[in-house]
């Protein structure tokens, strides 16, 4: 729904809440209550009130029928609604307000011998309930407007806007590597030892800005402090033009110096350097569109970028190998550059976004003069009641007002909220080094594969780029598809891990964890399996068929075994951060990346290629091991604790691979051979269409089905 849509809503209502108060006069307490009720955020069961009066109408009804047999007057709307809002708790501040308002109304009913209702009390309780500034924990509960299903809606968008630009960044593999023909696998190494450079510097450039934005950004909403927002906002976009210069301008003149002695890799290096110029502040532009809840236009933006990168990919490329086939050079330098494209790409759609939602990220200057108004309002109100309190009540009204006038200076400016911000860096910087945990064991097989193998083998830099593209490039493009598939699914829970840790509910926390290892498993583990069974004719679908496609299917096979280990030390790492155990996964990461590095030359040393897979299999798989074994210690949950799910998983994944890879036998025996792009692409899809049928059938036989349709939960728990 739109905001304009709310706006009739909520005009409806207050017109509606005006009516019984037309004929009184109000006094400025009743009148100060009113504007703050009608100012502030609708609750749900406002909305209800407003969408279903007759059902409202009723309850009100079954209320007043059931104190009556108390004796008790009938309850006025103004005082159910108040009584939904009220929080458990009362402090002792409304508990003051309530008692004066009981003796303001007697001293009304015994001078005027009138019934009055009790909008003196509605007046202060309100006040004293959203006088004060919230805390920053309600604040943002406030600001996701939705608890948990707003946080998951939101953290579907961004995985669905990383799944399809994980697969946008695939389908480019197959016209883009048969225009490079016999240079294929070089084009491809050369243009991924460029891109480990530019992911590791992005993730640095921007560590975790937009994330924090975000946060703050939510918290300035829900405490409606507008100039403050305003001033976050921008002051994060100047951040992120300085952070944009000043690293654009360091990856340019550090190319010769991260080149590793290759100098086909400096231009390259140059081609991404706009893109780095660009990218901090499209995150944070981001940042700021998650801190208002619009992760539909982060997820757009994101997906456009792939889009119009793409586009410009497979254009330049087409254009450059036209005038010169040899020049394969060329034509992964502009690949690149495609990056700063679909950079642009991402802008316009967040200008767009910018357009449409401007009265909520900079709203009209009208809304500060009602808040002014507000203020001289209670500034005159509070006269008004000084002059009528005792001396007692005076002294009371005056620590409040110090209290209030307190937190009127905590309310955060645009210096508050940066530091807001950095304080929040300061818990997530865990988060953006675990997000390049996979690019950093990336950076270490980059800078240690070249020299070691031409120390061991005196291997020519032609055939080693070869090499890298076999056992790094090839099969990483297609293992993320995967892992973000794996992982994305499951973090939709993630949010909800971090209410639940919040709230002190161990049993449901527990449930919780258990319900996401339930759902990456079953996601998981048939979908490693599956792209193991069919990685023969996966792999002549995608890269070259040639002397070297059969090692390329050897360490594609490897790959999707690996992606197990993978995907789960993703998982953990970020659900062990979201429950507050940062320390504990840079522990665990720091251990695996140090046996990674002890043992990469004598596993390349052995094995070449596979060897620095393996190393990458060791080292992650401590890592995992650790962290696993925390989260047994600290929440009693473990692999054990779903080995029936696993059990199951496991056997429907193994007949589905069975039959997905006899499927592509029959078809490259019977059908098309794999010889040909064809034949492999109709091997691939038997195998994969097969594969999943019986995958489905076995799933709903086992009751795993229901599983994955409920985010991990078993049926019985679901319900």
């Amino acid at each position: 729904m739109t905001q304009d849509f709310y706006n009739e809503q909520e005009g409806g209502q207050e017109k509606k809440d005006r009516a019984p108060l037309d004929d009184q006069h109000l006094t400025a307490d009743e009148l100060l209550a009113k504007l703050e009720r009608n100012l502030r955020p609708k609750t749900k069961q406002e909305k209800i009130v407003a969408f279903w009066p007759k059902r409202s109408h009723r309850r009100k009804q079954n209320l007043n029928n059931g104190d009556s047999k108390d004796d008790s007057k009938p309850l006025s709307e103004s005082e159910i609604e108040v009584e939904v809002e009220q929080p458990a708790v009362t402090t002792k501040k409304s508990a003051c307000f309530q008692r004066r308002s009981k003796q303001s109304a007697n001293q009304k009913d015994g001078d005027d011998g009138q019934p009055v209702d009790d909008v003196t009390a509605l007046a202060d309780q309100t006040v004293a309930s959203l006088g004060r500034s919230a805390s920053d924990e309600q604040a943002l509960d406030q600001s996701q407007g939705g608890g948990n299903s707003a946080l998951v809606r939101g953290s579907f968008w961004l995985s669905m806007g990383n799944i399809v630009s994980r697969l946008l960044g695939a389908v480019y593999i197959l016209p883009w590597l048969a225009m490079l023909g016999k240079a294929a696998n070089q084009g491809n190494a050369l243009f991924s030892q460029g891109y480990n450079i530019y992911a590791i510097l992005l993730s640095i450039a921007t560590f975790g800005f937009p994330s924090a934005i975000s946060k703050v950004m939510a918290q300035l909403i829900a405490k409606k402090d507008q100039n403050g927002l305003w001033a976050l906002t921008k002051r994060s976009l100047q951040i992120g033009v300085v952070l944009g210069i000043i690293f654009s301008t360091l990856l340019y003149v550090a190319a010769p110096l991260l080149s590793n002695g290759n100098a086909q890799v400096v231009p390259v290096l140059h081609s991404l350097a706009p893109a780095v110029l660009v990218f901090p502040v499209m995150s944070m532009v981001r940042g700021i569109f998650q801190g208002h809840q619009l992760m539909h236009i982060s997820a757009l933006s994101d997906i456009w970028e792939q889009v119009g990168r793409v586009i410009y990919l497979l254009l330049a490329t087409w254009i450059v190998l036209s005038h010169d086939s040899s020049n394969w050079t060329g034509a992964v330098v502009q690949s690149t550059f495609a990056a700063f494209i679909g950079a642009l790409f991402s802008l316009a759609v967040l200008g767009y976004g910018w357009v449409r939602y401007a009265r909520l990220i900079h709203p009209v200057a009208g809304v500060p003069d009602e808040q002014a108004a507000l203020a001289q309002m209670s500034a005159a109100n509070q006269q008004a009641v000084a002059e009528n309190q005792t001396a007692a009540d005076q002294t009371l009204h005056r620590r409040h007002q110090k209290d209030d006038n307190q937190d009127q200076k905590d309310q955060p400016t645009g210096s508050k909220a940066l530091s807001m911000v950095i304080n929040i860096l300061k818990e997530s910087w865990p988060f953006v080094v675990i997000g390049s945990s996979t690019n950093l064991f990336l950076f270490v097989d980059q800078y240690s594969f070249f020299p070691l193998m031409k120390a061991f083998f005196h291997t020519s830099l032609s055939q080693l780029q070869i090499d890298f593209a076999l056992f790094s490039a090839n099969p990483n493009k297609l293992v993320m598809i995967v892992i973000s598939f794996a992982t994305s699914i499951a973090a939709t829970a993630l949010p909800i891990l971090a209410a639940k840790k919040a709230a002190k509910q161990m049993g449901a926390l527990k449930e919780q964890l258990i319900a996401v290892l339930r759902l990456t498993s079953l996601v998981l583990v048939p979908s490693a399996l599956g792209m193991y069974a069919v990685s023969d004719p996966l792999y002549r679908f995608f890269y070259p068929i040639d002397q070297t496609v059969q090692a390329g299917i050897y360490l594609l096979q490897f790959s999707a075994v690996l992606t197990i280990i993978m995907s789960f030390f993703m998982l953990l790492a970020f659900v062990l951060q979201a429950l507050s155990h940062g320390k504990e996964v840079m522990r665990a990461f720091g251990y695996g990346l140090l046996i990674k590095i002890v043992i990469q030359a004598p596993l390349i040393y052995l094995f070449q290629g596979m060897g620095a897979l393996i190393a990458t299999a060791l080292g992650l798989g401590w890592s995992l091991y650790l962290m696993m074994k925390y989260l047994k210690e600290n929440y009693q949950v473990s692999m054990r604790t779903i080995q029936d799910t696993l059990l199951k998983t496991y056997l429907s994944a193994a007949v589905m691979a069975i039959v997905a890879f006899l499927l592509t036998w029959v078809s490259k025996t019977f059908l098309l051979t794999t010889t040909t792009k064809a034949g492999a692409g109709l091997a691939t899809a038997l195998g994969v269409i097969g594969g999943l049928a019986v995958l489905l059938v076995l799933y709903r036989r086992f009751g795993l089905l229901n599983q994955v349709l409920d985010r991990g939960h078993e049926p019985e728990k679901a319900k």
